[in-house]
């Protein structure tokens, strides 16, 4: 299972490059969507490698990313609980939603969720 979850890391740990590249000053409207689907798909891979991290430490029956994020601050593996609560409420926004102001919003948005998800790769490789 040690591999696996290196992987799963070493994954997380390549998504979110691309998404700190993404995260540009003055981007197109093309790049500003880009840069939303990079945050979505690091969303995916954040609470799925930190599902598999607690599930190491035998916490089982996690199947939706609230249940996870709540496991990991009770287990001290996240401090801030709200802003993982924000995180999942905006990208399920922006995944069945779509408008150009929340785009713009969210967008102004994502390096603070950038910011969040660098700190839990950065908690995972401990």
């Amino acid at each position: 299972m040690t591999n696996y979850s290196d992987s799963k890391i070493a994954t997380f740990e390549q998504a979110l490059k691309t998404f700190k590249e993404a995260l540009l000053e003055n981007p197109s409207q093309l790049e500003r969507d880009g840069a939303i689907q990079r945050f979505e798909y690091c969303f995916d891979l954040a609470w799925k490698t930190l599902k598999r991290h607690l599930e190491k430490s035998g916490l089982m029956d996690l199947n939706s990313p609230r249940s996870v994020f709540l496991a990991a601050y009770a287990e001290g593996v996240i401090n801030d609980e709200n802003i993982w609560a924000t995180i999942i409420l905006r990208c399920n926004a922006s995944v069945h939603t779509y408008n150009q102001k929340l785009a713009d919003s969210l967008f102004g948005e994502l390096p603070l969720y950038y910011e969040a998800m660098h700190g839990l790769l950065q908690k995972l490789k401990e």
